[in-house]
């Protein structure tokens, strides 16, 4: 059975940071190398900070829960939130600038389309699923639009 790690966030802005340290803590109990370890940190701190900025809706109640899992040739992430519906897997995703200034914004999703090698979305009830996997051999690639 693979070694995991459940996080419910319940009021995400203020435990966000709490989530990415015991994510961090997790890698390093599981011996995962410090490349992979830094992969896995920005794929959940971009998935959840969009969660956030994009699902949380003054006056209502948001819930992420997050759970990492540690296979034998895959770190898999599984984000469930009570957003709005969005699926991560087929939108667009913005460019990445040849030359020149970086906006901030809108850069997350190409990030995340480049560091993981399997992203599967589904909406069940009022729910949004975000499923991805990092393959443990991969590399990191380019930022590109081809993705």
């Amino acid at each position: 059975m693979p070694a995991q790690i459940e996080f419910t966030l319940t009021r995400p802005e203020e435990e966000h940071a709490a989530l990415l340290a015991s994510i961090e803590a997790f890698g390093e109990e599981q011996a995962l190398p410090a490349a992979l370890r830094y992969r896995l940190g920005l794929v959940v701190d971009e998935l959840v900070s969009n969660c956030i900025d994009h699902g949380t809706r003054p006056g209502q109640d948001t819930t992420i829960k997050v759970c990492v899992k540690n296979r034998d040739y895959e770190v898999v992430i599984e984000i469930n939130d009570n957003g709005p519906a969005f699926d991560p897997s087929t939108h667009p995703i913005s460019p990445c600038p040849q030359s020149g200034p970086v906006h901030i914004g809108g850069m997350g999703l190409c990030l995340v389309h480049n560091l993981v090698s399997s992203i599967v979305y589904s909406r069940l009830k009022s729910s949004n699923h975000i499923r991805v996997a990092i393959a443990k051999k991969s590399q990191e690639q380019e930022c590109n639009s081809t993705k």
